[in-house]
C-alpha cells in the first residue's frame, strides 16, 4: 500500500469498483453483506456496493491522514437517506473489511463522536526497505520526520512544551524562521539564516502553519492549548501529544529514535524508560 502520488481529493467510488480485483472483496465482506441484506431487507448487490464505497472512502481519507467524518462519508457513499442502523452496519462492515484486507484500523475519536482516525496495523521491517509495504515521497518523509521529531521533543520534556520552546527547537533545526518584527525576536546579526528553499517547499513555505493547521487541527498528531504566560498581553500556548499520536505512535519507537540520535542506551533516560515499560511491557526495549 503506497501513499505516493495519491493527492487526488476527489472521491469517485466507480474508480475503485472499476479497477479493484474481485478477489479483494473476500468472504468476510460477503458474509457482512449477506447479514445486512437479510436484516434490513436490502438487495445484497446494493449492500456490497455500499460497503465497497465506504471502504474506498476510508482509504482516500487515509492518504490525506485526515479525520473521517461520518456525515461526509454517508453523503459521499449515498447513505444519507438510509436508516441510521443501516448506516451503522455498513460503516462497521467497511471498517472490518478495511482491517482484514488493508491492515488499517478505523478508531472513533473519544473527543469527537462520529469521527474516525485511521491507524496502520501492519508492522514495518526496519532493516529491509524492500520489505516495507508503505512508500513515502520526499515531501511525506520530510513531514513525518518533523512530526516524529516534535513528538520526541515533547515526550522527552515530560509530555508538554511551550510554543516558545517548540519553535526555538525548530529554528535550531533549520526548518523555521521567526517572523520579521515579531515582539521579542532578535534583529541584526543574531537573526537566523533563511530556510533552504527545498526545506521550505516540504511544508508549503510555512512551517508554523504546517504545525498548527496540519499537525494540530487536521491530523491531530499534536494538541495545542492556550495557557497563562508571564505576560498577559501575549498569547501563550502549550503543545502535547494529540489523540492520533497516542493511538498510532509507540513511545518505545520515539525513545529508540532519541537513543540512536544520542548514541546511548534507553536506560540513560530513566523517567521515559520507565513510562515506556509501564505502557508497553517490561521487555519492550529488549527487542532490539
Amino acid at each position: 500500500m503506497s501513499r505516493r502520488d495519491k493527492d487526488d481529493d476527489n472521491f469517485d467510488p466507480s474508480q475503485h469498483r472499476a479497477r479493484g480485483p474481485k478477489s479483494a472483496i473476500g468472504n468476510k465482506k460477503d458474509d457482512h453483506a449477506s447479514r445486512i441484506s437479510k436484516e434490513h431487507s436490502l438487495n445484497k448487490d446494493d449492500v456490497e456496493k455500499m460497503i465497497s464505497d465506504a471502504t474506498f472512502y476510508f482509504l482516500v481519507a487515509d492518504q490525506k491522514k485526515s479525520l473521517v467524518k461520518k456525515p461526509d462519508l454517508c453523503k459521499a457513499c449515498d447513505l444519507s437517506k438510509k436508516p441510521r442502523q443501516v448506516q451503522e452496519d455498513i460503516i462497521e462492515a467497511a471498517k472490518a473489511h478495511l482491517l482484514s484486507t488493508f491492515g488499517i484500523r478505523a478508531v472513533e475519536s473519544e473527543t469527537r463522536k462520529g469521527q474516525f482516525f485511521l491507524i496502520n496495523q501492519l508492522a514495518e521491517n526496519r532493516e529491509e526497505d524492500s520489505l516495507q509495504h508503505i512508500s513515502w515521497s520526499e515531501k511525506e518523509n520530510g513531514q513525518m520526520g518533523l512530526t516524529f521529531t516534535l513528538l520526541g521533543l515533547i515526550f522527552m520534556s515530560n509530555g508538554k512544551v511551550s510554543d516558545d520552546t517548540l519553535f526555538k527547537f525548530m529554528k535550531q533545526m533549520g526548518v523555521y524562521q521567526e517572523e520579521a518584527g515579531k515582539k521579542g525576536g532578535r534583529a541584526g546579526h543574531d537573526q537566523a539564516e533563511p530556510i533552504e528553499p527545498e526545506i521550505s517547499e516540504l511544508f508549503e513555505g510555512d512551517t508554523k502553519k504546517f504545525v498548527n493547521e496540519v499537525l494540530v487541527s487536521k491530523q491531530q498528531y499534536l494538541r495545542r492549548e492556550r495557557v497563562q504566560g508571564p505576560d498577559p498581553e501575549v498569547e501563550t500556548y502549550e503543545y502535547s501529544w494529540g489523540e492520533r499520536a497516542e493511538l498510532e505512535v509507540k513511545k518505545s519507537d520515539i525513545l529508540r529514535m532519541v537513543c540512536e540520535l544520542y548514541e546511548c542506551e534507553p536506560r540513560m533516560f530513566k523517567e521515559q524508560f520507565d513510562k515506556v515499560k509501564e505502557a508497553e511491557g517490561e521487555h519492550i526495549m529488549d527487542e532490539d
